[in-house]
């Protein structure tokens, strides 16, 4: 026999307790409203359980069932909103509000003709499928902690349901008036589940924080491709990790020419432009999980796993081609007439030295630099370089 006073108690003192911490932590860190809404569901969850508990206490069960059932909606509701605003959802907001105020209006007029208990369970059931999608959908990485809160959050939503199914069917425990013994296992695994996900909320929020800083720390913020340490860490995946096979891997490193005269004559903001126009040529002409990388001033890389030699000397050219023939074009006014140098080698990718392939790469941009720039040249054996002429691509 579950002793619900008992239960009732901890689950105060725990969601109380988690509340302060995540109000506190909303003092520190006043931009992550997350913690708020957070903070405001678990004590509003608590204010059920005393509105519940005091219906029980004088003999007012019915009035203590709807308010403290209207409140937990609210809680489950604020516990929503979080995640809007840790994954930073604004353009969600308007349709959450007109959802939640006829959520509530749905509540307060089907409580009033039906059973509180089936409304609820009902209600609930749903916006923690919610939560459990919202999760899955729009979470910046897929660590274990955050499957387990999505976990959390579906067996919420199979207990909800389970508890209006038998108060639909009638079913021996959930008689009004009787023994409810299987509404009681029913609201004693939604009292721990419950405890536990609020308990794991500052982690999954401290994870999916740690995330974007470390996704922040691995690109350029001007281009918004990746760095060189972003570069490096993706790269190594195709040369150390599981992804690494017996197939071709090329690095390539570009160059843009003469660009500090392009700083001096335009200025700095136009030197941005013209990098910003090559990242963008770089993206759409480069293959689908090639890594591309900004690794200096003006100087890019990019790792192309599972390419041979001509077909990546063809995608070099073409994206040469497409700097030269789009700038001319006025694509980067007032900056006409910008090319690039570009040098690459290739190797077999399963213990491949990254740093190594990006050093011969760089020699090979460098003897374009030497031959007029403006071409392609790819490394051909350890210590050779080849010149490659346009008609070969």
């Amino acid at each position: 026999m579950i002793h619900t006073p008992t239960l009732l108690l901890l689950s105060l003192a725990i969601n109380l307790m988690s509340a302060s911490l995540m109000l506190f932590i909303h003092h520190i860190k006043p931009d992550r409203r997350n913690f708020l809404l957070w903070a405001c569901s678990a004590f509003a969850f608590s204010g059920s359980i005393l509105l519940l508990s005091l219906g029980a206490l004088t003999d007012q069960l019915a009035l203590g069932l709807f308010f403290g059932g209207l409140v937990s909606l609210i809680s489950v509701l604020l516990l929503l909103a979080g995640f809007y605003a840790l994954y930073q959802q604004s353009s969600e907001v308007r349709l959450t509000r007109r959802f939640v105020i006829l959520l509530l209006l749905g509540y307060v007029i089907l409580a009033s003709v039906l059973e509180i208990r089936l409304v609820l369970a009902c209600m609930e059931a749903l916006l923690y499928l919610w939560c459990a999608c919202l999760i899955f959908s729009l979470s910046h990485n897929r660590q274990r902690i955050l499957y387990i809160v999505s976990c959390i959050y579906l067996l919420h939503f199979v207990v909800l349901l389970s508890q209006s199914i038998a108060l639909l069917i009638g079913a021996p425990g959930a008689e009004p008036g009787g023994e409810d013994w299987l509404l009681d296992a029913v609201f004693f695994m939604h009292m721990i589940l419950t405890v536990g996900s609020v308990l794991l909320l500052p982690l999954m929020a401290y994870i999916e924080t740690e995330s974007e800083l470390t996704a922040l720390s691995e690109r350029d913020p001007l281009t918004e491709l990746l760095n060189r340490r972003g570069l490096f860490k993706l790269g190594s995946r195709y040369c150390l990790g599981e992804e690494a096979h017996e197939q071709p891997l090329c690095v390539v490193v570009l160059d843009i020419d003469h660009f500090k005269q392009v700083n001096d004559n335009f200025g700095h903001h136009c030197g941005d432009e013209v990098i910003r126009f090559v990242a963008q040529i770089l993206l759409s002409e480069s293959r689908q999980g090639d890594l591309i990388g900004r690794i200096g001033g003006e100087e890019f890389a990019i790792i192309m796993p599972g390419v041979n030699g001509p077909d990546a000397r063809s995608i070099c050219d073409r994206i040469r081609t497409q700097v030269e023939q789009r700038s001319a074009q006025g694509a980067c006014h007032p900056c006409t007439g910008v090319t690039v140098s570009v040098g690459g080698v290739c190797a077999h990718a399963k213990g491949a030295d990254l740093d190594h392939l990006l050093g011969r790469a760089d020699a090979a941009m460098y003897r374009v630099k030497q031959n007029g720039r403006n071409g392609v040249q790819f490394a051909s054996g350890p210590d050779r370089l080849r010149l490659v002429d346009t008609s070969e691509v």
